[in-house]
This record gives C-alpha cells, sequence and structure tokens, in this order.
C-alpha cells in the first residue's frame, strides 16, 4: 500500500506545483497591475492638485488694441489687459489713493507707448507699484470693464520689469558712443 501511495507522486506534486506557480504569476499580475493603478491615481490627484492650487496663472492677457477691438470682453469679466502708461493722463487727488490714468499699447524694448495708438481709461485705488512710471515698464491691469462709464476698473497692478540693460544709443539715436556727454552702458 504504501508503494501504491508512492507511485504517482511525481505526477500528483508536479500538477499541484503547477497550480502554486500559476496562482503565483496571477498573484504577482494582479499586485503589479494594483501598483500600477495607485500610481495613476496618485498622480491624477498630485495633477489636480497643482491645477487648483493656481487658478489666476492660468488667465492670460490682452492688448489694450485688442481689448478696444473685442466687445466681448466689455461684458464685466475680470481679465488682465496689458499696455504701456500715458504718463500725460495719470491724475490722482492730493491725500488720495484712487488713481485714473490711461493705458496704451507699448511696444517691445520701446520706452511709452505706440505713436498713435488708442488709449483705455482705467482707475485703481491703491498704492502703485515702484517701476509704474518706468516708460520702459509694461503694466498688466486686472479687473473688470465699466461699459456705461467706460471706465476700466482696475483691482490689481502688475509691473513686468524692464530688460536689465536698455542701451542708451538705443533711447537717444543722436547721441555717438564716446562723444561728450556720452556714457558708457545704459542704465
Amino acid at each position: 500500500m504504501q508503494s501504491e501511495n508512492y507511485t504517482n507522486p511525481p505526477a500528483e506534486v508536479s500538477a499541484y506545483l503547477e497550480s502554486e506557480a500559476t496562482e503565483e504569476r496571477s498573484g504577482w499580475r494582479s499586485h503589479r497591475m494594483r501598483l500600477i493603478i495607485l500610481v495613476g491615481v496618485i498622480a491624477l490627484a498630485v495633477a489636480y492638485m497643482v491645477y487648483a492650487a493656481f487658478p489666476g496663472n492660468t488667465q492670460y492677457f490682452v492688448s489694450v488694441s485688442e481689448f478696444l477691438d473685442d466687445p466681448r470682453l466689455h461684458d464685466g469679466q475680470t481679465l488682465r489687459v496689458a499696455g504701456a502708461l500715458d504718463t500725460d493722463s495719470f491724475r490722482r487727488e492730493d491725500g488720495s489713493a484712487s488713481s485714473r490714468f490711461a493705458l496704451g499699447d507699448k511696444e517691445p524694448d520701446v520706452p511709452g507707448l505706440i505713436p498713435g495708438s488708442r488709449v483705455m481709461e482705467a482707475s485703481y485705488v491703491g498704492v502703485l507699484p515702484d517701476l509704474f512710471f518706468n516708460p520702459h515698464s509694461e503694466i498688466i491691469l486686472e479687473g473688470s470693464y465699466d461699459a456705461q462709464s467706460g471706465v476700466f476698473t482696475t483691482d490689481n497692478i502688475l509691473v513686468k520689469c524692464p530688460s536689465k540693460y536698455q542701451s542708451l544709443q538705443a533711447e537717444n539715436p543722436d547721441i555717438v558712443p564716446g562723444a561728450a556727454g556720452a556714457t558708457q552702458g545704459g542704465y
């Protein structure tokens, strides 16, 4: 009888071992699939948190001429408008934080407004940024347009700093480098 028990053990053992190996492989695949799904869910959650944390940074800005030409932007929605300050238009009452000014289109690397560009009236209550009056700065107003008064009411002012080096000759082409009164470099 004992010999009968051991006559077919290799077939039974091999079948048993094969079933164990199959279960182990399928278990490994299932663990691997779980890990892939978990990593995917975590990556999606992190991406959503980054997106939700910075909603204001996804808001683009339009130029003054784009704003004035598109009446769909005049509906009171919050948006950003970029341009340069019309220095002759700035008004502020003494002792007041309320100011009114006009913004027009700006050419890159050229101080001031584009000659003949249209301007948009704007108002702001608060302290103005340091570089607000710099002719090389680009000003970005964040706020909404009041169609009845025709004034862009600004909630926030951003000033893009001018490049670190502005050539004196580009600003004043009449000055010859090395001549009396000409300085080296820019500002």
